[in-house]
């Protein structure tokens, strides 16, 4: 197996020559996504702090008075302003104010009958501040509401307790950790999917229908070397470069979005404690889901799909009589798999049993079922295996077309 050494060194070797194309695959996503979401990250905590740190503006219509002295004793979360003239709706979406609160005219006197009143509240949901407004004018009223049934409650003389004859008491079975767990197990086969394929992908159609283009496939034959060995070589170098591609992009994306969402919880973690509310760090679970059982079974499971990804862009490489007529088969492979990526975070498809033989798709499955907990050992046998197989079947095939003639002379 000297060959297929030798053959890798090479393509390696002439990979660090170029070092646009190393930078591309192996700098860009370690400065680029810090950039990104650090970026990213700044511009959300700028927003969520100028949100909570300004006042709501409402415009208040409450004729007999029920809760204006609520909003006016609580000048750190609203500002009072007049009603608009002209329609509120489009006064929102202007940004001339918050919310348009109306009470019904006898809600004062319905409060003393013991009758509930309406309160109709008009804010734009889709902007920060409307949706903050909203939650402040929620928890005043619910002050009020507290206020108002002790006071009928004393009256009566009944317990407080009366108001609330149950109290629950939840615990939890996974944590923090284990929704973090769930939310990185789905997100996880994703972007290995993707990046796995997107990063062999230009370097496979280089060393194969670009080698063909250089001329220099010819001068490699011509070595005396097994023409599988060629192959093994020039497929063992796709592979490595597609799994240190990938695994160079995930861990640079995420890093950076921890980053990121350290940055937004700060100032939900500070809106907390002036409420006396704790909140654990936003990666506090990290930990827990990084059993390295787990990892280890996702990396062996990478291992069959990523020679699979490697052995389908060989094939066509060796099919494809230059560069651009690679690039071109490429994309009626890449496209399903995209499709297969995204369709692996649809929610619900873990207990469809069917799906773990459906080829690359039942890899995802295993390596979701793995993170939260609910993995199978049939399961993950059957697409380990069903992987390994096709790896081994498309290396045969690979090997086969390049024994013939038509495969090394091609009219470019």
């Amino acid at each position: 197996m000297r060959g297929v050494w030798l053959v890798f060194k090479k393509e390696v070797l002439e990979l660090t020559k170029d070092r646009k194309t190393l930078f591309v695959t192996l700098l860009l996503p370690i400065v680029l996504y810090p950039m990104l979401f650090g970026f990213i990250g700044k511009m959300v905590k700028r927003e969520e702090q100028q949100a909570r740190s300004s006042q709501t503006r409402i415009a208040l219509i409450d004729p007999s008075g029920a809760i204006e002295q609520l909003i006016k004793s609580k000048p750190l979360d609203f500002e009072m302003v007049p009603p608009p003239e002209d329609d509120a709706k489009q006064a929102i979406k202007d940004e001339r104010l918050e919310m348009l609160v109306t009470v019904e005219p006898s809600a004062a006197q319905d409060i003393v009958e013991h009758k509930t009143i309406a309160i109709d509240v008009l804010y734009n949901r889709v902007e920060k501040s409307g949706r903050i407004g909203m939650q402040r004018l929620e928890e005043a009223i619910q002050e009020m509401d507290k206020t108002i049934i002790q006071d009928r409650l004393k009256k009566l003389g009944a317990s407080a307790q009366l108001a609330s004859p149950t109290e629950i008491q939840s615990r939890q079975v996974g944590g923090q950790e284990m929704m973090l767990a769930k939310q990185l197990g789905t997100m996880l086969p994703y972007m290995l999917m993707l990046m796995l394929f997107a990063g062999s992908m230009q370097l496979g159609i280089y060393v194969t229908a670009g080698e063909r283009e250089r001329g220099t496939l010819i001068t490699l034959l011509a070595t005396g070397l097994p023409r599988h060995e060629i192959v093994w070589g020039k497929l063992c170098y796709i592979f490595f470069m597609g799994i240190v591609n990938s695994a160079i992009n995930v861990a640079a994306m995420a890093f950076s979005m921890g980053s990121m969402v350290g940055q937004i919880s700060e100032t939900a973690a500070e809106a907390a404690a002036v409420n006396g509310v704790g909140m654990a760090p936003p990666l506090a679970g990290l930990a827990a889901v990084a059993d390295p059982a787990v990892i280890v079974l996702t990396l062996l499971l990478m291992i069959p799909l990523g020679l699979t990804f490697s052995n389908l862009i060989i094939f066509v490489g060796i099919q494809a009589k230059n560069s651009q007529e690679a690039g071109t088969w490429m994309m009626p492979i890449f496209l399903p798999i995209i499709f297969l990526a995204i369709f692996s975070m649809m929610p619900g498809i873990e207990k469809m049993p069917f799906l773990s033989y459906v080829p690359i798709l039942n890899v995802s499955l295993a390596i979701r079922k793995l993170f939260v907990q609910q993995a199978s050992a049939f399961e993950y046998l059957i697409a380990f295996w069903m992987t390994v197989g096709l790896a081994a079947l498309l290396t045969l095939l690979s090997t086969k077309f390049l024994n013939r003639e038509s495969a090394l002379f091609k009219n470019t």
